[in-house]
């Protein structure tokens, strides 16, 4: 007997067998929804352990370093989850606490959690069965127990009351002669920076000199140097996570590539950087004006600068790029070479931009402060080289730090080291630390005189994250040796 179920949707109905399709579809979704939780599940896993593992081994390896190199016999961190404050998520593995390590000799620097810091809510209902995530990260000697998070009845004690209780006779018993507290004196930022974190509050502050009375609190310094050199130098585990991080970036790019197809993906779609030749007033990149609607065409560069890919798409009946495109990957592979061989760790930014400078002179690339697209008006080359040899390449360098953060990504810092024309004078002169982790990002402009009312440079932008080491730069993945090249149609 055939008999057809029927169900009203609205006006619509369906028949069993279609019914069957759409719960076996549903079912079929749910699976795989189900699926997919369980592997992001399992990646968070990964990543947690990973960085877990990273941060056991700065303590390890570097915590004796950079505490006795700064000469600090104590160094505490405070946070307030609300004051971001990302070297304490980043590398403390908490958002609030009083983290205090102390060097007590030998080759391993006691790590300790003391203070207020902030575990389960009353409103989650999860008190009994909270995990102290500090727990099992498994790198503390001493980890006080997480205040749980509730309104109390009326009383005469304040958070305040609570803050540091109990830190003096902790820093007494162990009687440091410097101690380092997060707050930061000589490394400000520049004058129209607004990222900067400066530390902790000055509440805090009056809190912890009250807690720690005159002789202890007579002994705080800023630690900000033994900060910047934990930040910046990386362990053996770090440098491998960042290598496959920057692997799969890599093959994220390829596959962005392989799906661009000229003339009808969208410039900001495309899942990269797109270069194209423009008219005076218009970007050459793009991310601004005059790129509204546009889809990427034959004679565009595009690019993944943070992993230094590039590709050219081939205009009809190209097969290979044009003369002015070989030149302009010809410079690339030049300057990127030079920077390479001149970045290097034990030298300050200064002495480093002195020496490329010279490489680059030799080159005949001119080497200037300013980011010319940057400028109003752009692409009016005449205008940018006014006071330079307009034949040459010009060249604007600005490597800053990055510091892997607590997830698969790394992240942009601006406290540090920086090579180039760019940030206050003090991050010139800060020598980069064995392994500095930093972004090689610069641009250049080729001169490439075109037709009336067009451009007379072309314009290439690297943002490639790199280590520093003291013969030279250790890319994450080999460079890029040849340019891609997209066809006009697939």
């Amino acid at each position: 007997m055939n008999k057809k179920w029927k169900v009203l949707l609205g006006s619509r109905t369906i028949s069993s067998g279609l019914l069957y399709l759409l719960l076996l579809a549903g079912l079929f979704a749910q699976v795989q929804t189900t699926a997919q939780a369980q592997r992001r599940d399992a990646r968070s896993s990964q990543y947690v352990e990973e960085n877990n593992q990273i941060r056991r081994d700065k303590f390890d390896l570097l915590l004796p370093q950079v505490m006795r190199e700064r000469d600090i016999d104590m160094w505490i961190h405070v946070m307030r989850e609300a004051i971001p404050d990302s070297f304490g998520t980043d590398e403390l593995g908490s958002a609030s606490g009083v983290f205090v390590f102390t060097d007590r000799g030998g080759d391993r620097i006691e790590r300790a959690i003391l203070g207020r810091r902030w575990g389960a809510e009353q409103r989650e209902r999860v008190a009994s069965v909270y995990e102290d995530p500090m727990e099992e990260l498994g790198a503390y000697d001493i980890i006080g127990t997480p205040v749980f998070v509730r309104e109390p009845v009326t009383g005469p004690m304040t958070e305040y009351d609570y803050r540091f209780k109990g830190l003096r006779a902790f820093v007494a018993a162990r009687d440091p002669a410097r101690i380092a507290v997060n707050f930061k004196r000589d490394f400000g930022p520049w004058p129209t920076y607004k990222g900067q974190d400066d530390g902790l509050s000055h509440t805090d502050y009056l809190l912890l000199t009250e807690e720690l009375g005159e002789k202890y609190a007579g002994r705080l310094v800023s630690s900000e140097y033994v900060m910047m050199d934990y930040i910046h130098r990386k362990v053996p585990s770090e440098i491998e996570l960042l290598k496959r991080m920057r692997a799969a970036a890599v093959e994220g790019g390829e596959t962005a590539f392989a799906a661009v197809v000229p003339g009808v993906t969208r410039t900001h779609g495309a899942g990269v950087t797109v270069f194209r030749r423009m008219s005076t007033g218009l970007s050459q990149r793009g991310r601004s004006a005059g790129w509204e609607n546009s889809v990427v065409q034959g004679g565009d560069i595009l690019a993944v600068p943070s992993v230094g890919m590039y590709a050219y798409v081939l205009r009809e009946g190209e097969t290979e790029p044009p003369p002015v495109i070989q030149k302009l990957w010809a410079e690339y592979l030049k300057i990127d070479e030079i920077l390479a061989e001149t970045i290097k760790s034990g030298l300050t930014g200064r002495e480093i931009v002195q020496n490329y400078t010279r490489r680059f002179e030799a080159e005949g690339i001119a080497v200037r402060d300013d980011q010319l697209h940057m400028a109003i008006p752009k692409n009016d080359f005449p205008v940018y080289s006014v006071g330079f040899d307009a034949e040459k390449t010009h060249l604007s360098v600005d490597a800053h730090g990055h510091m892997k953060g607590a997830r698969p990504r790394s992240v942009e810092t601006y406290f540090g080291p920086r090579i180039g024309s760019y940030g206050p004078d003090w991050a010139l002169d800060i020598p980069l630390q064995p392994n500095h982790h930093f972004v090689m990002e610069y641009f250049f402009y080729m001169p490439s005189p075109a037709g009336e009312g067009e451009d007379q440079y072309l314009l290439w932008w690297d943002h490639e994250e790199a280590i520093a080491t003291e013969s030279g730069v250790e890319f994450l993945t080999p460079p890029q040796e040849e340019l891609y090249l997209i066809p006009s149609s697939r």
